[in-house]
């Protein structure tokens, strides 16, 4: 978050930070605990590889039209998948950098 919250556009800020920062009560809680409007997640993890960041294989491929990012590969392990509105997926762009 803090790239886009030191670098972004205040239309940006928006979109990523402010669904994600703001906590309402959840009335179907005992407690009525705070929870965020959205859920986001990380993801990490690969099979046979664990959280080793350097030895990741998932890949990241700006599309022909330059418009989008293909990722191909396996992550395991994200907490809050299921139920998340957006990811980070850590890949790799160019293994020779």
């Amino acid at each position: 978050i803090y790239p886009i919250h030191a670098f972004g556009t205040h239309e940006q800020k928006e979109q990523w930070i402010t669904p994600y920062a703001t906590c309402i009560k959840e009335e179907k809680s005992k407690d009525k605990e705070d929870i965020g409007l959205n859920i986001g997640c990380f993801g990490l993890s690969e099979p046979g590889n664990g959280s080793d960041a350097g030895a990741a294989s998932t890949t990241a491929t700006l599309s022909d039209d330059g418009t989008e990012w293909i990722i191909n590969g396996t992550k395991a392990w994200i907490t809050n998948a299921h139920e998340s509105s957006a990811a980070i997926i850590f890949a790799t762009t160019d293994k020779q950098k």
